[in-house]
């Protein structure tokens, strides 16, 4: 069925179902960055999320590299977390055009159209495909950066191994 605004083919259920999927994935991401500020700035951790969830993870990354530099003087153990922040940074892109983007159908099924802009590019609007197998991936990228962070966490004391 066509979508009432613009006419254009609606994705198949399968496609949203996905893109909740990667938003609620990545909260998870958020929350353990949160956590890892909150040991970096050796805060209470329910303080912290005042700040964390006011601002953008792009910040709280960013502000995370930084601590990472200055927190950590093992030169392997600080190669190892800011290979993962920027990694997480690259995810965070992918997210966002999946998230935040206009998704339209496409005529083969398991398959949809994303639309987003972006002023801060040379290409302001741009139309990419996704295939439910592309998402899937996606979900499985956050998914090892969440047991990246988790691993981390357990390692630096920030987060506690549940039996």
């Amino acid at each position: 069925m066509p979508d009432a605004i613009l006419g254009l083919p609606e994705c198949d259920a399968t496609i949203y179902e996905r893109i909740g999927r990667i938003a609620s994935e990545w909260s998870w991401v958020e929350s353990l960055l949160a956590e890892m500020l909150s040991h970096f700035c050796r805060a209470d951790a329910g303080a912290m999320y005042v700040i964390t969830q006011n601002v953008s993870s792009s910040t709280v990354s960013s502000w995370l590299k930084t601590l990472t530099e200055i927190r950590i003087s093992d030169l392997q153990s600080r190669s190892v977390i800011l290979d993962l922040l920027n990694e997480i940074d690259h995810v965070r892109a992918e997210r966002n055009t999946v998230v935040h983007g206009l998704w339209s159908g496409y005529e083969a099924p398991g398959f949809g159209i994303v639309r987003t802009m972006r002023w801060d590019r040379a290409e302001v609007a741009r139309t990419e495909m996704h295939s439910i197998a592309d998402l899937d991936a996606l979900i499985a990228h956050i998914r090892s950066i969440q047991l990246g962070l988790g691993n981390l966490g357990i390692r630096m004391g920030f987060l506690v191994l549940r039996t």
